[in-house]
């Protein structure tokens, strides 16, 4: 697949392009913490602005993250230069409500069938305890 040197750059291309080309992800503040192929995990330290009424995390920004994290473990699968997948459908379990502090999301991808790819994600609270658990199909946006 990739070499060692090939596979560090592949992920600084991949982290650089959602930056450059989903500022959502900037506005919510996910991060790519860290990337093997197949696998993502992010992050997003929920405050004041991530919160519903209640003072719980909105499930949106659960959601967002998922859907981010089943995006960018497909991404790592598609060959180079081959960065853009759209969510096709996605369902999402909720399992808990999360309040304000770090949740992290760890999206697997496979299943790849030339230009669509399934994926499952988990969501986690700072507590390790999952909130949220779910499938999305992608598919490769030329």
């Amino acid at each position: 697949m990739f070499s060692q040197q090939e596979w560090q750059q592949r992920v600084e291309e991949i982290i650089k392009d959602r930056t450059r080309y989903a500022p959502y992800y900037l506005l919510l503040g996910m991060r790519v913490r860290e990337l093997l192929p197949g696998r993502s995990l992010l992050e997003l330290e929920a405050g004041p602005c991530h919160l519903d009424e209640r003072g719980k995390v909105h499930p949106g920004v659960v959601f967002s993250l998922a859907d981010a994290a089943a995006g960018v473990a497909a991404v790592t699968l598609f060959p180079e230069g081959s960065r853009r997948v759209v969510t096709v459908e996605m369902k999402l379990n909720y399992l808990d409500e999360a309040g304000a502090g770090p949740l992290v999301a760890l999206g697997e991808a496979e299943g790849k069938r030339e230009r669509v790819i399934f994926s499952k994600v988990e969501v986690f609270d700072g507590g390790g305890s999952k909130v949220a658990y779910g499938f999305a199909t992608l598919m490769f946006n030329t």
